[in-house]
């Protein structure tokens, strides 16, 4: 930008022509994504122009999102080209077990039609190596991000990544759960209403010993339990002391089983219990056999989500029906909508639907 920028005879405004020319300059990758741009006064004597005309011309670019001027550090290039669509990340708790694979490859079917890439990372629903990939996503060049958040019902101690991305205007999509603090984009369950269904479906067919065993460090298993207790709750029913079990990420292996084990010792002993999901009802169920106890004669079980699991053993289990591909679909196609300027921040919400199979009896007469 050495020589003499701008055109006496042009009808544009000259503050028009500094900033055409400087948007020209980062369509032609002259000036590229998150580069700093010389200061005003050095843009003043290239451009040959007053530092107020500058200014205004900045004043524009700054107001259409091609760049962002920080107090105190300078002005940046903010601007990525749309046309040539970009990468998604996707940052899951999980990824290759249970419902995830599922719901991944509904994302990744919309992305890739689209023209969009995937970049996959796993937090294994822990809040530190979250942070390792939300900072390594920022190092890259990005154009949005799905995101289920690690231990969603405990405090989002990595909001300021989430602010970095509001910051440089980078849409994000919570799925499953979302942190209050942010009010983001999200796409989940009515697990409210899930455990209130599943409790009601129990109370209905004649159980009143309910038992429970739900996850207490996500979002989701802290909501179904609120559900559960409510139709308890309407339905004018106690649940017993030690018939509620809560367990956290770390626990998964032995908890499920140990309380199961526990539970089945107690008088009255449960007739029913509801598990967070399949893959927690199958621990309980081997539990109940090493017991010599039998499914469901002695104990009903519920699961959530009607994954493959549910149908994996010789007892099939009613459960809690989770969309998976349609969500992985419809959340790939909100963050399309975000990265491509359509709308905001989308939000839907799934209504809960009990899968029944062989799992429960009824205890009516």
């Amino acid at each position: 930008m050495g020589e003499r920028l701008v055109d006496s005879g042009c009808i544009l405004p000259k503050y028009s022509q500094i900033k055409e020319y400087l948007k020209k300059q980062i369509r032609q990758g002259e000036i590229v994504y998150r580069q700093q741009l010389a200061s005003e006064n050095i843009l003043a004597k290239q451009f040959g122009m007053s530092r107020q005309t500058v200014r205004k011309a900045l004043g524009d670019l700054e107001n259409e999102g091609w760049i962002e001027r920080e107090q105190g550090r300078g002005t940046f290039c903010i601007y990525r080209e749309r046309v040539a669509r970009g990468n998604i990340a996707v940052l899951a708790t999980y990824i290759s077990e249970y419902i995830f694979p599922t719901l991944i490859r509904g994302i990744e079917e919309v992305l890739s039609a689209a023209g969009y890439t995937l970049i996959l990372a796993n937090t294994n629903n822990d809040k530190v190596k979250e942070a390792l990939c939300l900072e390594n996503i920022l190092n890259q060049d990005i154009a949005g991000v799905i995101i289920e958040p690690a231990k969603s019902s405990q405090m989002n101690v990595n909001i300021d990544y989430f602010r970095e991305f509001e910051r440089r205007r980078i849409p994000y999509l919570m799925v499953h759960a979302f942190f209050n603090d942010l009010d983001p984009a999200y796409i989940m369950m009515d697990d409210y209403q899930g455990g209130y269904l599943a409790a009601q479906y129990l109370i209905q067919i004649g159980h009143r010993e309910i038992a429970a065993i739900l996850k207490s460090d996500d979002r989701q298993g802290v909501s179904r339990q609120a559900g559960f207790l409510a139709a308890l709750n309407d339905y004018h029913i106690s649940i017993r002391h030690g018939f509620l079990g809560n367990y956290q990420t770390e626990q998964l292996l032995s908890y499920p089983y140990q309380f199961t084990r526990n539970l089945l010792q107690k008088k009255p002993r449960p007739t029913a219990l509801i598990c967070y999901n399949d893959q927690i009802a199958l621990k309980v169920m081997e539990a109940i056999r090493d017991e010599g106890l039998k499914i469901p004669d002695d104990i009903s079980i519920i699961g959530y989500d009607d994954s493959s699991l549910a149908t994996a053993s010789e007892i099939k289990l009613t459960t809690i029906k989770h969309p998976k591909a349609d969500m992985g679909r419809q959340a790939a196609k909100f963050m399309i909508d975000m990265v491509e300027g359509k709308v905001l921040k989308p939000r839907f919400v799934y209504q809960p639907e009990i899968i029944i199979r062989s799992s429960c009896r009824s205890l009516c007469l």
